[in-house]
């Protein structure tokens, strides 16, 4: 029997679904068959990828047989609903939802996790600060080991919903025109404001962006130990997603070599320049982009051991679409 190489996209009519199928018209992945599928009362449109118009099938009627592997993105609760389901054609599913479990795993950090990860027939694309986060410390924990992490991030409207995208598309509209703002699915004003907590919080203060962003990035990194300490912010920016990172070595690191050691990693570009426009930002440099920016790379004045690193990236593109997308492509590759 040959083997199953193809792959079915479902959830293309979000942010998240959007994302992917722009990131299959650009660039190329090993894919012999490639299927969109909705939700029945969302589908029957056609998107054009590669040239080719392509139906969006309902999932009522879709034969995950077909495939190898299912890309899950959108709603956590429709995720849930149709996973049993999926799981019994022996398809294995990428999870972008965040609402299957499953192993945390980003493409250029962990990927040897697939060989037993995929045995539960769901492994999960992380958070977009995860994987942001993972590449860079990765790539610093190759180099010595790390005692202590703390990341401040800056998150966009995109990180959260369609609704706070719109929410703050309305609400700037009307504070630029003299109106009042609207009340929108978030309890504060978004527009030309910073949200510290947008979700419940646990007995020690965090909330659950904070403590995903800490199990995350300690489980592909394989740290269960690491102290990981977050601060979660919600920012009137549109797409994108930027962070403060400070990160304590054992010993003090040579900052020059650790920017030379991030200018050699694949998925990293570095842009740290003491001059006008040095440094990247979201909209500027990250957005469209399949790389994770780091620049601001300094030693900290008080504590030798430590360094500050300030780090950006299209959390739609790179966090999302791209990670899920290799994370099925290493599947069929190396582990079906």
């Amino acid at each position: 029997m040959s083997k199953k190489v193809g792959v079915a996209v479902v959830g293309v009519s979000g942010l998240a679904g959007d994302m992917l199928v722009s990131v299959l018209e650009d660039d190329t992945f090993a894919f012999t068959d490639l299927y969109l599928v909705e939700a029945d009362d969302d589908a029957g449109e056609r998107r054009m990828i590669k040239g080719q118009s392509m139906r969006v099938e309902p999932i009522s009627r879709f034969d995950f047989s077909k495939v190898a592997v299912v890309v899950m993105a959108g709603d956590a609760a429709f995720a849930q609903q149709w996973a049993p389901a999926i799981r019994a054609t022996g398809a294995v599913i990428v999870d972008a939802t965040g609402g299957l479990g499953g192993k945390p795993i980003v493409a250029e950090v962990n990927p040897q996790a697939l060989a037993s990860a995929k045995e539960a027939g769901v492994v999960s694309s992380p958070d977009s600060q995860v994987v942001q986060s993972a590449i860079v410390l990765k790539a610093l924990a190759d180099l010595a080991p790390l005692q202590r992490v703390s990341i401040s991030t800056y998150q966009s409207m995109s990180t959260h919903s369609r609704g706070a995208v719109e929410a703050l598309a309305m609400q700037t509209g009307k504070l630029l025109n003299g109106q009042p703002a609207e009340k929108s699915l978030l309890d504060k004003q978004v527009a030309f404001n910073l949200l510290p907590c947008v979700s419940e919080l646990d007995e020690a203060g965090a909330s659950r962006e904070e403590r995903a962003l800490t199990a995350g990035v300690q489980a592909c990194l394989d740290a269960p130990s690491l102290p990981v300490l977050v601060n979660a912010v919600l920012v009137p920016v549109f797409y994108g997603t930027a962070q403060m990172m400070q990160v304590t070595f054992a010993a003090a690191p040579d900052v020059k070599r650790i920017g030379n050691m991030l200018r050699r990693v694949k998925g990293i570009k570095v842009l740290d320049k003491p001059t006008a426009g040095g440094f990247p930002t979201p909209v500027t440099d990250a957005t469209g982009s399949d790389v994770v920016w780091v620049g601001r790379i300094r030693a900290d004045a008080a504590e030798p051991n430590t360094i500050h690193l300030w780090i950006v990236s299209d959390n739609l593109r790179k966090g999302v679409a791209i990670n899920s997308l290799m994370v099925a492509e290493l599947l069929i590759k190396d582990y079906l």
